[in-house]
């Protein structure tokens, strides 16, 4: 990986050193959150229920995760542009630095791309032909760290256009392939289809082949700007087999299966000093007979103390609805955070004391047995640390 890092950045500068009438522009890109804590007097633990994909994530991640990537733009004379990133990240068990005592870690390259933008006048005038692995177009839902659209190649790689400006919105088109699953997905997207004021739409598309059953799936996008001094996002979708994980490594496995998701999420500005994230979910997922029903509701407002410390409170339920059972778990925790000088929602970086409360349905319905045994509710309490630039 490292060898990957820096022969991007070496080839990227040998390109601006001998293009002609070049200007070079450098980003970087970074992610952290770490943390300790203990969970019943034990190791810390996540409280996520079975049968949900995601948790509400405030001093309930017991995973450490950092990301850390570099980019380049080269301008030419007539406008077009190279550019392109490398991107690597790690991830490992939070336990490891203070309990096991052996630090096992993840480190994987998560984005390697380049591309060229600027491939003439009108509607290409902004557009950008890529190849490579990157992170592409993802959406999700910051309390719940819910990825609910996400066509990033994780394991393969991809090529596309993107940005296509056709008057009433931008088409955007992608092919990915995955070896190690044997899939290959083809995307399609319109996006910023004005409706209104303050209010876009988006349209996608996606079909996945593979060695079982091939899939398609349909994304439906609605964001409202400037509403409650925030924004407000909802959509729904239905994918069915090898689509149907709205994801670009695709499904080979799946078979008869089917789902359809809807959501809404979005922050609002109650006062100068308070904020509110909300989240509404609701999932059907249908698997060759076997029916599974997701349903989550969750807030986090916040309150703004002064430009270094504010007070968060996140609500988190989940239901889960099998053909056999139902189960359901409650998330409740308070933090305290000191914001090192910057003031907001979004400000980071950010250092977190925290206690979080959950309680479920009964024995067995969260995950770690070894911890929670046969309690059906649980405690948390540690510190974190999260930035990102």
């Amino acid at each position: 990986m490292k060898n990957a890092l820096l022969g991007t950045v070496a080839a990227l500068s040998v390109l601006a050193a001998t293009a002609a009438h070049a200007e070079f522009e450098y980003n970087q890109t970074g992610y952290l959150r770490i943390g300790v804590g203990q969970t019943e007097g034990d190791k810390f633990t996540a409280m996520q229920l079975n049968g949900a994909w995601n948790k509400y994530r405030l001093g309930n991640e017991s995973d450490f995760y950092g990301e850390y990537g570099v980019g380049g733009k080269y301008t030419f004379e007539n406008g077009s542009a190279l550019v392109g990133g490398v991107r690597a990240h790690v991830a490992g068990d939070n336990n490891d630095l203070i309990v096991d005592g052996e630090f096992d870690a993840n480190v994987a390259t998560r984005e390697f791309w380049l591309g060229y933008k600027g491939l003439g006048e009108g509607a290409l005038s902004d557009s950008t032909v890529w190849v490579g692995r990157r992170f592409y177009k993802r959406k999700d839902i910051h309390i719940t760290d819910n990825y609910y659209e996400n066509y990033s190649n994780w394991d393969g790689f991809g090529g596309g256009l993107e940005d296509v400006d056709l008057g009433s919105g931008k088409l955007s088109v992608a092919a990915f392939t995955n070896g190690d699953r044997n899939t290959h997905t083809l995307d399609a997207r319109f996006e910023g289809i004005h409706l209104g004021e303050d209010l876009v739409g988006e349209i996608g598309a996606a079909y996945s082949m593979t060695t079982g059953d091939d899939g398609a799936a349909l994304r439906l996008h609605l964001q409202k700007n400037n509403i409650f001094g925030g924004y407000m996002k909802a959509s729904l979708m239905h994918g069915f087999n090898a689509a149907s994980g709205f994801s670009a490594d695709g499904w080979s496995d799946a078979e008869d299966r089917s789902i359809t998701r809807a959501q809404i999420h979005g922050l609002a500005s109650i006062t100068d000093e308070i904020e509110l994230f909300y989240t509404a979910w609701h999932q059907l997922d249908r698997n060759n007979g076997d029916n599974t029903n997701w349903s989550s509701i969750g807030i986090r407002p916040q309150y703004n103390i002064n430009e270094d410390f504010n007070l968060q409170l996140e609500l988190g339920l989940d239901h889960v609805q099998t053909e056999d059972e139902s189960r359901s778990l409650g998330k409740t925790t308070f933090a305290a955070a000191y914001t090192f000088g910057e003031s907001g929602f979004w400000a980071r970086p950010q250092l977190r004391a925290f206690v979080t409360y959950g309680a479920w349905s009964k024995a067995g319905a969260v995950g770690n047995t070894e911890i929670f045994e046969d309690k059906k509710s649980g405690t948390t309490y540690g510190l974190q640390f999260e930035t990102w630039f």
